[in-house]
């Protein structure tokens, strides 16, 4: 019997997690059975359970660690770097990133930092849906909503180290104290979920600029003013 190397289980896993993930953000979470992912996946039942015996549960879960563990790892990298990021640029890379629908080889790419930015790629249509199913889920599975309020925290504390830096370094305003920074962050990417949920665009482009704009440092007026 040839031997099972541990780059075919992951592709295998890859494989049952991405038909999950479409089949939660095409119907949601509740109304998902493990028989449409099985089918979405061309796999048998037994390898699918295999990998998560857990069933649809554990799979939800995966397939949010999926999406969010990239971004998390970004930020985490950013926040401890001593080369101060571009803020605007760094913001659409990091939600271009959470929106990944490419292969794994590409996703680790972006997880690096190697994120190269095309039409396609800035919005927020693969997310969204999944976000939008995600939270309704965050009162039925408790072990969830731990998992993204870790999520959270994490990302918060990676962006206000961010900014703390930014600050320090001169290259963002000192206004507004790191930890408003990091809250106004997340407040605009939650806004762009809810943007693309209602438009089916998220322009995550002129949110950047904004951002860009908010975060410049302060210019020294002219002499005597």
């Amino acid at each position: 019997m040839p031997r099972v190397t541990a780059a075919h289980r992951e592709r295998q896993r890859s494989r049952i997690l991405r038909a999950a993930e479409e089949c939660f953000a095409r119907s949601g979470f509740q109304a998902t059975s493990m028989d449409e992912v099985i089918a979405a996946a061309g796999m048998s039942s037994s390898t699918v359970y295999r990998y998560f015996p857990e069933g649809k549960r554990s799979l939800m879960r995966a397939v949010l660690v999926r999406r969010m563990e990239p971004l998390v790892e970004r930020i985490k990298r950013l926040a401890e770097s001593e080369e101060l990021p571009d803020f605007e640029q760094s913001f659409i890379e990091a939600l271009v990133l959470l929106n990944y629908e490419r292969d794994d080889v590409d996703r680790d790419a972006a997880r690096r930092g190697e994120v190269h930015k095309d039409v396609d790629d800035v919005g927020l249509s693969a997310w969204a849906p999944l976000a939008y199913h995600a939270w309704g889920e965050l009162t039925r599975d408790p072990e969830m909503r731990v998992m993204v309020q870790e999520n959270y925290h994490d990302i918060h504390s990676g962006l206000i180290r961010l900014c703390r830096n930014g600050q320090r370094g001169g290259t963002i305003s000192s206004r507004l104290s790191p930890e408003q920074l990091a809250s106004l962050i997340q407040s605009m990417s939650f806004g762009l979920i809810v943007e693309q949920l209602i438009t089916g665009r998220a322009d995550v482009e002129s949110a950047a600029a904004t951002l860009g704009h908010l975060l410049a440092p302060d210019r020294p007026g002219p002499e005597g003013d």
